[in-house]
């Protein structure tokens, strides 16, 4: 035997139907992000380290996003098909190598994810190599209010 509660199969799909529209807006809400983070790195990506220096003039073209777990995973950065120097390179263009690198480390304003990151390029603090960072920067706009519009956005499809 079995209980039939009226209306219920009507309010599961209504249920179906918000969670659907709540992942849609969260979905375009990351991607917005995601492209503004990748468009604000291209411009802000050096060509070159120093004067005279290391070229990194094909930066701004290697520096992507792609989605995964159907939209609501973004990765942004530099394109891993480069040789490991290349992407050393990179990396230090990004950070900058010795009291640079130290000020990211113990700088405020930076994630514990990021401070992680420049510490895998941080060697004795002797380093000279000035950084002119592109990506993290544009992360940390980008994403200073990102709970509050994706709240925003849930909350307006919900309607």
């Amino acid at each position: 035997m079995s209980v039939r509660i009226k209306g219920l199969d009507k309010a599961i799909s209504s249920l179906k139907k918000k969670g659907e529209l709540a992942q849609k807006a969260i979905v375009g809400i990351l991607e917005d992000v995601a492209s503004n983070i990748e468009q604000d790195a291209k411009n802000a990506a050096p060509i070159e380290l120093f004067p005279g220096g290391i070229d990194v003039g094909n930066l701004k073209q290697i520096i992507a996003s792609h989605a995964e777990n159907n939209g609501l995973t973004w990765i942004i950065g530099v394109r891993a098909d480069m040789n490991l120097i290349e992407n050393h390179v990179y990396a230090y263009a990004e950070f900058g190598t010795g009291l640079d690198a130290r000020q990211i480390l113990n700088g405020i304003g930076y994630t514990p994810e990021i401070r992680e990151s420049a510490r895998l390029f941080y060697k004795n603090g002797k380093g000279t190599l000035k950084g002119k960072p592109y990506l993290f920067p544009a992360y940390i706009r980008r994403t200073a209010n990102l709970v509050d519009e994706i709240k925003k956005e849930v909350a307006d499809a919900l309607k």
